[in-house]
Order: C-alpha cells, then sequence, then structure tokens
C-alpha cells in the first residue's frame, strides 16, 4: 500500500472508486466537480491523496482542505489507514481543525495522527429508500407559506440561521462570527437547494442541501423555530425539499444527531433508513 497525491491520470479510477460510496461521501465528490465535469481541486484550497494497492489501484482517499477538515474514504475491508498518509498529509503542511466521515473511515485517520480530537460528535448517516409517503400535516400555522430560497433571501434568512448555527453548529467555548455566517448562508443559497417557511413575512424554519454529488445529494441545516416544533413544519419543508431532488433524479442522504429523536423520527417516516454511523472530530 502506498499513498500519493491525486494525479489526472488517476482522477478517473477514484471517482470510480467513489461512486459506490456517495451516500456518506457526497461533500467530497462535490468537490470534484466543475461545471458538469470531473476535475482535480485547486490545490490552494483542496488536496486529495489517494492510496494504492499492491496493483496500483485506487483504495482510499483523503480530502484535505485549506481551512484543516479530513475527510477520509476507506474501501470496505480496508478500515485503516497506514502511517505511511502521515507523511504524505505533513508534507502537503495543512492545519488539522476537523475530521468527518463514516466513523470506522474517521477512527482509522485518527489513529495515526499526532494529536488527539478535543470534541467528537456521532450521528446516524441515513439515506432515502424510497420516496416518501404522503403524509398528513393537520398542524401546519394556516398562515405559513413555503418558499424555494434563493440569494436574494439572505437578509431574510439570517435570522434563522444565526438560531441554527447557536442551537446545533457551535462548539462550547466557540462565538457566533455574524459575519463569516452571513457570507456562507449566502453561498448555500447560491450553490444548493434551499427552502424555507415564512409566517407574515418572517422566516421561521428552513431546510436544504449541503452538498451536491453526482448521485446523491446532501441534506442539512434542517431549522425550525422552537415555538413551531412538532407540528408538521419540518416534515412539510421535507416534503418540499425532497421534491426538487426528485425531480433532477438525486437520492437523499444526511447525518443526524444519534440522541435527536424527533429528528430521527421525522426522517424514518419520510423513508430514511440508517446506512451507517458517522462522526465528525474535532482539534485545537
Amino acid at each position: 500500500m502506498s499513498w500519493v497525491t491525486l494525479t489526472p491520470g488517476r482522477l478517473g479510477e477514484l471517482m470510480r472508486f467513489l461512486g459506490p460510496r456517495e451516500a456518506y461521501c457526497a461533500a467530497f465528490t462535490e468537490r470534484m466537480l466543475a461545471g458538469g465535469r470531473t476535475v482535480i481541486p485547486d490545490p490552494r484550497e483542496h488536496r486529495v491523496h489517494v492510496r494504492l494497492n499492491d496493483s496500483g489501484k485506487v483504495n482510499g482517499a483523503i480530502l484535505q482542505s485549506i481551512s484543516g477538515l479530513y475527510y477520509p474514504v476507506l474501501g470496505e475491508g480496508e478500515c485503516r489507514v497506514e502511517p505511511a498518509a502521515t507523511e504524505a498529509l505533513r508534507r502537503a503542511t495543512r492545519r488539522i481543525y476537523s475530521i468527518m466521515g463514516r466513523l470506522s473511515d474517521v477512527r482509522a485517520l485518527e489513529e495515526i495522527l499526532p494529536r488527539r480530537p478535543v470534541q467528537a460528535v456521532e450521528y446516524h448517516l441515513m439515506v432515502q429508500d424510497e420516496p416518501p409517503p404522503e403524509l398528513p400535516l393537520p398542524r401546519l400555522p394556516a398562515s405559513m407559506s413555503i418558499h424555494r430560497s434563493s440569494i436574494t433571501d439572505a437578509d431574510l434568512l439570517f435570522p434563522i440561521q444565526k438560531q441554527y448555527e447557536m442551537e446545533e453548529v457551535l462548539l462550547p467555548g466557540n462565538s457566533f462570527n455574524p459575519v463569516a455566517s452571513l457570507n456562507h448562508l449566502r453561498e448555500m443559497l447560491r450553490t444548493q437547494v434551499v427552502v424555507h417557511a415564512t409566517i407574515s413575512g418572517v422566516a421561521v424554519a428552513k431546510a436544504g442541501t449541503n452538498a451536491r454529488g453526482l448521485f446523491y445529494d446532501q441534506l442539512g441545516g434542517v431549522f425550525t423555530h422552537r415555538s413551531l416544533r412538532s407540528r408538521g413544519v419540518g416534515t412539510a419543508l421535507m416534503l418540499r425539499l425532497l421534491g426538487h431532488l426528485a425531480a433532477e433524479r438525486k437520492t437523499a442522504t444526511l447525518f443526524v444527531k444519534k440522541d435527536n429523536a424527533a429528528a430521527v423520527r421525522m426522517y424514518r417516516n419520510l423513508r430514511f433508513s440508517v446506512l451507517d454511523e458517522f462522526r465528525i472530530s474535532y482539534y485545537r
């Protein structure tokens, strides 16, 4: 086994490796796409390391971003990262902020790094098995309306985005950064499929994709204002969002915190099932 930096000659082979695994690595494959074509990411933003087996075939990969995100994808039966990968990662001279991916892949990469994570969050990785059923939504507020979001909705959605990040995203000890949050929201509205709900012109819920791969779209940022939870609002938004993805012949995948029983129940009702376990580890 050896680890090398991705070259154009191995791009097709890497995509053939990632394709059958895309349900748990859509965020990786998204970074390998530009204008509908597969590409090697800009090395100023991302680097891709591939593992070659004894026959010289790709059977593992690690995406490494300038921000310090590492995304390992390892083949079944190969859920380990050889110490040789450490040198390849060191040569890239990137910081380590987080590792994300399938639980077994993340743990394998953690084992060879010199530092331990300061915090880790584990999730259920869920995938949509079949189209969602017709679900009654009897408790939806009569004045609520659902919209396909666009870049012009950034200011409207920013308050609900802030609530989402402070409740679901921020780690203990970190503070909310409004400038970074608004910039991230604008980027999501520009590149992803997002829907939101309003009541009297105020955004009260949102849902969207956060990675768009070849065959799978990863969902994220599903959030409803606390005062409207358990009334079918999230389900209504998800149905609208899934309808948009179905029109593009895309399958939905997502990861959800294991202790979020209400969200897990909603996704199961929408015909999602647990495919694997997912983990995000954080470093300082």
